[in-house]
């Protein structure tokens, strides 16, 4: 085999490895949601016990995303994908065996603190060994493939929900983590880096994240009193901000602050932030709505959901080729405002007719899928090489957080506004009041976006190659 050929089979076996890896990820994060009832029932479980099962996952995600960023710098980002890779499996075969639901809650936990190393070193991995010129190319196949986990996740739980045991939404991980594992092999071994580790600045952002996301996941209009939620919240923040003091001081500082003084990476971590918050907090809310709404049927969920979530496969890879001759900005702009317009579109059309909300669903699932890999080529394109693996795991990190946010502020949102899943025309008049509240994300994140339009594609390649 000659030196290009192995060079390109080199190249298709990373990305298919970090592709698959962040597809694992993304499938449990949503597969769960369609089969919880069948969880319930097993174990007899409480709702407010039951929803620790999706809780403590994105908890773990989130806490465990800079310390990945950190030992993938500090022992190699090729190894430290393939433990997480291999400790996501194991916690998987965990899950799907556990005896009780505390043992299920604490396999997830374990689940999600892998999920959260692997996804910022796979998208660091692939950023690394791409060059700049064909980098958003590259990133919209890997949010393709990604993407293929948000549409299918759904469907699958309410296959599993309709003909199997839901130990098998787990059983799958194992076949797909031995793939990766096989191709992870191909990946380009890379040098660890030496020197300090900034183990303060580490506990003070992963104790401030693990506080605010906990307080977020809490959030209920009977929470919103508790002054221990409040307490929980500030204390998180307080740490958030000692972490940024810090920073500044630190003989090796886990984030760079150089890297908040350009405004295009910070502006790329909002939108970030902001596409979470839509659309993990529209995932949530959809698959309560059609259910309650317009069908019981778990798999005529998971089809329902397709137009919103099936875009992306076919999105994402033309997406990246726009974003390397256009540059990622616009698009990420185009994105997060459909995004709001569908979250509008879908308040407004809301109803038991399913056929209302198809279009208002395709626009939704539109923006999704041209803002998710416009966001992590944006990211990416803003800082300098040497920076990449933690600069994924801030821009995950603030991804997550949003996701927290949210589902918080949908689930407050709805009830607040007199939503209840009892009856269709109550569930759909809290739909219709948090999907207006969701939409305000997208418009932040829109804003954010267009803060970025400023920077050329070619000074956002060079500065990437510096």
């Amino acid at each position: 085999m000659s030196t290009t050929s192995t060079a390109k089979a080199t190249r298709v076996a990373t990305l298919l490895a970090c592709s698959l890896a962040s597809f694992m990820v993304g499938l449990d994060a949503l597969v769960v949601t369609t089969v919880l009832p069948n969880i319930r029932h097993d174990f007899s479980a409480g709702i407010d016990n039951l929803s620790w099962v999706v809780n403590a996952y994105a908890l773990a995600f989130a806490v465990s995303i800079l310390a990945g960023s950190m030992l993938g710098d500090r022992f190699g980002r090729r190894r430290m994908l393939t433990v997480g890779v291999a400790l996501f499996a194991i916690a998987s075969a965990l899950c799907a065996l556990a005896p009780t639901l505390g043992v299920l809650v604490a396999a997830r936990a374990v689940q999600g603190a892998a999920g959260g190393v692997c996804v910022p070193l796979a998208l660091a991995i692939v950023t690394a060994t791409t060059p700049a010129e064909r980098r958003g190319k590259v990133i919209g196949i890997w949010g393709a493939i990604t993407g293929i986990a948000v549409a299918i996740g759904p469907l699958i739980g309410g296959l599993v929900a309709q003909g199997l045991a839901w130990q098998w939404v787990f059983w799958l991980n194992l076949s797909v983590a031995a793939l990766i594992l096989v191709l992870a092999c191909r990946i380009p071994a890379d040098a660890p880096q030496s020197g300090l580790a900034d183990l303060i600045g580490l506990a003070l952002v992963t104790l401030g994240i693990a506080l605010v996301t906990h307080a977020l996941v809490r959030v209920t209009p009977a929470s919103l009193s508790d002054a221990s939620l409040w307490a929980e919240l500030a204390g998180g923040l307080v740490l958030l901000v000692g972490f940024a003091r810090w920073e500044r001081r630190a003989i090796a500082p886990l984030v760079p602050p150089a890297l908040f003084r350009h405004g295009g990476f910070l502006a790329s971590c909002i939108a970030m932030a902001a596409l979470g918050a839509g659309l993990f907090g529209t995932a949530y809310l959809l698959a309560q709505y059609i259910q309650a709404a317009i069908t019981p049927d778990p798999l005529g969920v998971g089809l329902a959901l397709l137009p919103w979530t099936g875009l992306a496969v076919l999105v994402a890879p033309v997406v990246g080729r726009l974003s390397d001759k256009t540059g990622e900005a616009p698009l990420l702009a185009l994105g997060l405002a459909l995004q709001a317009l569908g979250a509008i579109l879908l308040a407004v059309t809301a109803s038991t007719n399913y056929t209302a909300i198809l279009v208002p669903l395709i626009v939704s699932g539109l923006g999704v899928a041209i803002a998710f890999p416009a966001s992590a080529t944006a990211l990416m394109r803003t800082v300098p090489a040497p920076t990449i693996t933690v600069a994924s795991g801030v821009g995950n990190a603030f991804r997550q957080v949003g996701a927290a946010l949210g589902i918080a502020v949908a689930v407050a949102v709805f009830t607040l506004s007199g939503g209840s899943l009892a009856h269709p025309d109550t569930t759909i008049t809290g739909f219709q009041s948090a999907m207006l509240a969701l939409a305000g994300f997208g418009l932040i994140g829109t804003i954010a976006a267009v803060r970025l339009i400023s920077q050329t594609p070619g000074r956002l390649s060079h500065r990437c190659t510096q």
